[in-house]
């Protein structure tokens, strides 16, 4: 206990130091001018239809199967303060800036910097964000979830290195993840391999207390299915819903005859589904792009299906979605990826693949159209909620999106030049722990977001702090010997 108190003294006392107090100056400043900038040229936040979903729920302290509470809770806990608009923007800077800074001086915490130039470069890199500055000013769940984000990795650094502040940050942020986005889900079976590494009571007490918050919300989501949707289940159907849809981009390249399938719901399915060959095509570009509409537009043919099954059982829309999601269409899915794994991986995760190197989805900016928002944020029906000029549709978005192949081009760079001078890497026990953690948590969350959805830019944000761990760590590390000659 004396060396953990040791290292909270010693990390108070670092993070008030001359130099971290100018770390500090840098960030705030990228992060105010960034948010002038953004709130400047689209003075009301972008919203699309999941923003009313939010918002709705958050009127109504009502949970929906599509998504967690978390954020919406988050809305209520806001607008119970303040109820504008322009509240919820700056809150969510200011949870972008702290979440930021306390990451970033972790990292250099435990690895300290060799070279001034390395380190506030990627600095700048890691804060100076436009995906970043345009998501603080949207009403959508991806900034709060980036946050916590960066805050579980922060709480993890601390964890390895024996320090029990960093179980709390780690387990709050652990948590409340959970109940952000269901892909956190992830999280705690990621890194508690690596806390088996660890040694003392705090390896323990750390993954008693990962299994126990997911156990936790495990329980919870199967208590809100019980009262909403009388099913005593977890699954809400949504992840049915995304095998259903991956899957679809493979049908009209496999010759499977409805006869050939045993399973008669399944055959069934499929032959329906046989029928949209064409739609199927045009929503997937002919096998070249990867799509999520199957899952929400009313012309395609998981949506008919649904109807339909919806006339023939006499179900309530949201029965038949969770019905059909944690059955049906999940068994559908799962069935040609296991029978058609070499598709699916052609003319679904390949294409998806692509959008990590250059993701190019992107949702133009439009006016404040859905009711519920107006009403709950108190906006006049005849305000103008237009923005002065919409820089992300064209400069800013090509910007971000090609930036990535420069990121990925910068990564491999490092990558390469990391193993040619392998040996001159020198990681102690607790910095190897840390740094292969980091590097399979990006991995992971690369592999899964693909498998799991069609890629969309704003699903990369929280991986800034892992490209800037990694190439600062690995080059921090390469700088040593030429450092003290």
């Amino acid at each position: 206990m004396k060396q953990d108190k040791s290292i909270k003294i010693k990390f108070r006392q670092f993070i008030f130091q001359k130099q971290q107090l100018s770390d500090l100056i840098i960030i705030a400043a990228i992060c105010l001018l960034g948010y002038i900038a953004i709130k400047y040229f689209y003075p009301y936040p972008w919203t699309m239809s999941d923003s009313g979903g939010y918002v709705i729920c958050a009127m109504d302290n009502a949970w929906s199967f599509y998504r967690p509470f978390g954020y919406s809770k988050f809305l209520q806990i806001l607008h119970a303060i303040s109820p504008t608009i322009s509240f919820l923007t700056l809150v969510q800077m200011l949870l972008y800036l702290v979440s930021t800074s306390i990451f970033a001086l972790t990292v250099k915490f435990f690895f300290t910097p060799n070279r001034k130039w390395l380190w506030y470069s990627l600095l700048c890199f890691l804060s100076f964000s436009p995906l970043a500055f345009y998501m603080i000013n949207s009403i959508m769940s991806d900034l709060l979830f980036c946050t916590l984000i960066y805050f579980i990795l922060t709480g993890f650094l601390f964890i390895v290195n024996r320090n029990w502040t960093g179980v709390i940050i780690f387990s709050l942020a652990l948590y409340f993840s959970l109940h952000v986005r269901y892909s956190a889900i992830i999280f705690p079976f990621l890194f508690i391999p690596f806390l088996f590494f660890i040694k003392g009571n705090i390896r323990w007490v750390s993954i008693l207390a990962s299994l126990a918050i997911s156990f936790i919300f495990y329980n919870q989501i199967k208590s809100n299915m019980k009262e909403t949707m009388n099913l005593n289940q977890f699954s809400t159907g949504f992840d049915g819903w995304q095998y259903a849809n991956n899957a679809m981009h493979i049908v009209p390249f496999i010759d499977v005859k409805p006869e050939e399938i045993k399973d008669e719901q399944i055959r069934g399915l499929h032959k329906f589904i046989l029928q949209y060959n064409d739609s199927i095509l045009a929503r997937t570009k002919n096998g070249t792009g990867v799509s999520a509409r199957f899952i929400w537009e009313n012309t395609l043919p998981l949506k008919k299906y649904m109807f339909l099954t919806m006339q023939q059982n006499y179900l309530t829309y949201p029965h038949a979605w969770v019905n059909l999601g944690s059955g049906l269409y999940k068994d559908y899915g799962k069935y040609l990826m296991i029978h058609y794994p070499f598709a699916f991986m052609r003319y679904y995760l390949l294409p998806n693949m692509v959008n990590i190197v250059h993701p190019n989805f992107w949702v133009e900016y439009k006016n404040i159209e859905i009711k519920e928002i107006k009403e709950w944020y108190n906006i006049d029906e005849k305000k103008d909620l237009s923005c002065r000029a919409n820089i992300y549709d064209s400069f800013l978005y090509n910007l971000i999106s090609i930036s990535h192949i420069f990121i990925w081009i910068g990564i491999i760079i490092v990558s390469i030049i990391a193993i040619i001078k392998r040996k001159r890497i020198k990681f102690n026990k607790n910095e190897r722990i840390a740094f292969w953690a980091l590097f399979c948590f990006g991995a992971i969350y690369y592999a899964s977001t693909v498998f799991a959805s069609p890629i969309e830019l704003r699903y990369w944000l929280p991986m800034a702090a892992i490209q800037f761990a990694f190439c600062y760590i690995l080059l921090n590390k390469l700088s040593v010997k030429t450092q003290t000659k």
